[in-house]
């Protein structure tokens, strides 16, 4: 599913565009789990705090993806007597995500901008994720459309279509994602991996061949020399 703001979508093929994963990439998701185990623990207890968390992974596996409304239907499906589901549901659903940008996030979507397009491709469920990057401010920050997917490496044919251009960049924290990508749209695409977050240095990762460009933090990007990134030689 992809969401756009309108008249910004581009529609006219462009010599090179960005595409920008969320989760660990541009929003510290470790931060955000760190304080919905603290609000959600304050809202039911430790107990069910930790239920609550069952059924998050339970709903993973099953969706492959995090789908927190799907979660607090269940939550309050198996515990319909809990006082604090309100608060929870709160928590979870008005979490501020802004706050939990990386930073300087928000100038690397406005700084790749001014090279060419940028567009959000992000993995989740097709409701709460578009909310999401919106909170974050992210949707507002690039020019090209958000895309969300369940699995977004199987859409690239769609992204093509609806944000058109000679080469793109992917950015991501998942190796796998950008060696899945690269098979796809080959010498068209430069895979720049964003090595932060808990999962940064897994060891499966090993298991994958290195991206084109690495930073150890989305700011980095800042100090990359963009234009590089037109030219054929890199690709060769």
């Amino acid at each position: 599913m992809a969401h756009s703001p309108g008249a910004r979508v581009t529609a006219a093929r462009a010599p090179i565009a960005f595409l920008f994963d969320v989760d660990n990439t541009l929003l510290d998701n470790d931060r955000v789990r760190r304080d919905l185990v603290e609000a959600i623990e304050r809202s039911v207890g430790s107990e069910r705090g930790r239920r609550f968390w069952e059924l998050y992974e339970e709903i993973r596996r099953e969706c492959d993806y995090v789908d927190f409304p799907h979660t607090l239907e269940r939550f309050t499906r198996t515990f319909p007597d809990e006082p604090g589901f309100p608060a929870l549901a709160d928590a979870v659903l008005a979490y501020p995500y802004r706050s939990a940008a990386f930073p300087g996030a928000h100038d690397v979507l406005r700084r790749v901008g001014t090279m060419g397009p940028a567009a959000i491709l992000s993995d989740g469920d097709p409701v709460f994720q578009p909310a999401k990057i919106a909170r974050a401010g992210f949707a507002e920050a690039v020019a090209g459309p958000v895309f969300v997917f369940a699995h977004k490496e199987d859409h690239l044919d769609e992204v093509q279509r609806r944000l058109p251009a000679d080469r793109y960049v992917l950015v991501d924290d998942k190796p796998r994602i950008l060696t899945a990508a690269k098979g796809r749209l080959g010498d068209r695409l430069v895979t720049l991996h964003v090595c932060q977050g808990r999962h940064a240095h897994a060891a499966e990762h090993e298991t994958f061949p290195p991206a084109d460009r690495s930073v150890d933090a989305i700011a980095e990007i800042l100090d990359v020399d963009l234009s590089t990134f037109k030219q054929a030689a890199f690709y060769g």
